[in-house]
């Protein structure tokens, strides 16, 4: 079998070969005969038909198997003789029976980038540390931690001032129409009545808040509110609206004290260890935060560091990923079809620089893993899935089993295994 490799650009070759006609007869009989076996023909028992005839009858299904069967074997030749790392399914460009019986075909495959793997050790990345907690920062905690057990009690009528609750009733336009007819998905933006506001400047609109300081209950007043350029509702976007404003009730909220009563009542245990609860957990989100931080920082440097080609298929898949991503993302945010669409370029252009940086980064942590031979030993995975399964209040096993069905366990090991290889860069990385 004769066997060439053809450079096509970037992670792109085509696999031309052709098989001697010996062989292609040899192989022809094979599948002949496999037909013959479950062969129906009139007037004989399955499989007893004549080779000659089960060939005449089948003769097409018969070519295209044989089609198939050689490929496969080129294919195994070449990724042989070639040592290539496929990435995706070939493409035929070319496969025919020449006269002489002699098999030429050429086969489109994206291989795996060849690339100079850079010193995964000292790679440089900003030195920080993480906000020291401080008491204040406890104290903030535990105020939030009061927050949904506060109440509320009406206020003798006096003017609103920063820090009320106003309950208001309004409506707006923009343009002399109705924004409910402008942005039908503007839910209370458009209107509301009876809605709680806390009367601080980010709350809710831009300059709605501030409007209603000195406003009185039962006092009304028409309130103007510009829009930013990047407001969720695109109608509304750059545009002025005026809302009719009714107040009727200011509130004020009390929170119930984090003494040792209420650390025993909600939390069933000391206010010194909630507070030292507290300030554990704020260190660990703190330094959760400065890893990811740094592992975007070493990842940065690792990709920056070495130059290589994309195989376009799994450039192609990861792109729609982060697409559909997107597109979700926005979607959740009540951003409208007709606004995605408008910014499509931008969207697939955003998704295209993340798609080839996540792709190049697989390859190269999957090589760094390789070479430094690190590896995912099944304690450390029986150790993940257990996590996963009381994260989400399910039994081990039970979760284990369903994990297993799914074929999702070589995935997650992969993921783990990805975890343990920036690790290893972060340890060994030199900060300044």
């Amino acid at each position: 079998m004769k066997i060439s490799l053809e450079n096509a650009g970037g992670c792109r070759r085509r696999v031309k070969g052709e098989i001697p006609a010996d062989h292609v007869r040899q192989k022809e009989a094979q599948v002949t005969l496999s037909f013959q076996k479950s062969a129906r023909l009139p007037g004989f028992r399955p499989g007893r038909a004549p080779l000659d005839m089960v060939r005449k009858r089948y003769a097409p299904d018969i070519q295209a198997e044989l089609r198939e069967v050689l490929l496969r074997e080129g294919l195994r030749a070449a990724v042989d003789k070639e040592k290539l790392q496929l990435v995706d399914d070939p493409a035929v460009e070319e496969a025919n029976f020449a006269q002489d019986l002699k098999f030429r075909f050429i086969l489109r495959v994206d291989i795996a980038p060849e690339f100079k793997l850079p010193a995964a050790k000292g790679l440089k990345i900003p030195k920080k540390s993480p906000e020291p907690v401080t008491d204040k920062d406890v104290a903030a905690t535990l105020k939030q931690l009061a927050e949904p057990m506060a109440h509320f009690h009406t206020l003798e009528p006096r003017p609103a001032q920063e820090g009320d609750f106003a309950v208001v009733d309004f409506e707006g336009t923009c343009g002399g129409k109705k924004i409910s007819e402008i942005a039908p998905q503007a839910g209370q933006v458009a209107a509301a009545k009876k809605l709680w506001l806390w009367l601080k400047p980010d709350s809710f609109l831009p300059g709605f808040c501030q409007a209603l300081y000195g406003l009185k209950p039962g006092e009304t007043k028409e309130v103007e509110v510009k829009f930013p350029a990047d407001f969720p509702q695109a109608p509304l976007r750059g545009q002025t609206a005026r809302y009719a404003v009714a107040l009727h009730e200011l509130k004020e909220r009390h929170l119930p004290e984090c003494n040792e009563s209420f650390c025993q009542e909600h939390y069933r245990m000391s206010l010194e260890e909630l507070r030292k609860r507290i300030q554990e957990d704020l260190v660990a989100s703190r330094d959760s935060a400065l890893r990811v931080e740094e592992s975007k920082a070493v990842t940065a440097a690792l990709l920056a560091a070495v130059k290589m080609d994309v195989p376009e298929p799994m450039l192609a898949e990861e792109r729609r990923r982060l697409v559909a991503r997107l597109v979700e993302e926005n979607q959740r945010r009540g951003v409208p079809q007709e606004e995605l669409l408008k910014h499509k370029d931008e969207i697939l252009a955003a998704a295209g620089r993340s798609a080839e940086e996540n792709v190049k980064l697989s390859f190269l942590l999957r090589k760094v893993a390789e070479t430094e031979n690190l590896q995912v030993e099944e304690p450390e995975l029986l150790h993940e899935v257990a996590q996963l399964a009381s994260h989400s209040g399910q039994d081990v096993r039970l979760f284990a089993k369903r994990l297993q069905k799914s074929g999702a366990l070589p995935s997650l090991a992969d993921t783990l295994l990805r975890r343990k290889t920036v690790d290893f860069l972060l340890q060994h990385a030199v900060r300044s």
